[in-house]
């Protein structure tokens, strides 16, 4: 949401204004899970709605425990 935000509000090509960042953090934070699910969606067989299923319940749940551990480490650094 915040890489729109920034792209509507500066309209160079994506990657050169200050939607860059968050794009690039959420492409690398995304980058394990898609990968794999990528990988064997496109390989055209019988098991792609099984990799489609597996990719938004393992994407959801890497999300989920990723904010948790961001929490945690906020968390922590405030408490030094």
């Amino acid at each position: 949401m915040l890489t729109w935000i920034l792209y509507w509000l500066q309209t160079p090509p994506l990657l050169d204004g200050p939607s860059r960042w968050p794009f690039v953090l959420i492409f690398f934070g995304d980058f394990p899970v898609s990968l794999i699910a990528f990988g064997k969606m496109w390989d055209g067989g019988k098991n792609v709605p099984y990799a489609l299923a597996a990719w938004g319940i393992f994407g959801t749940m890497w999300w989920y425990f990723l904010g948790l551990l961001i929490e945690k480490g906020v968390r922590r650094a405030k408490a030094q």
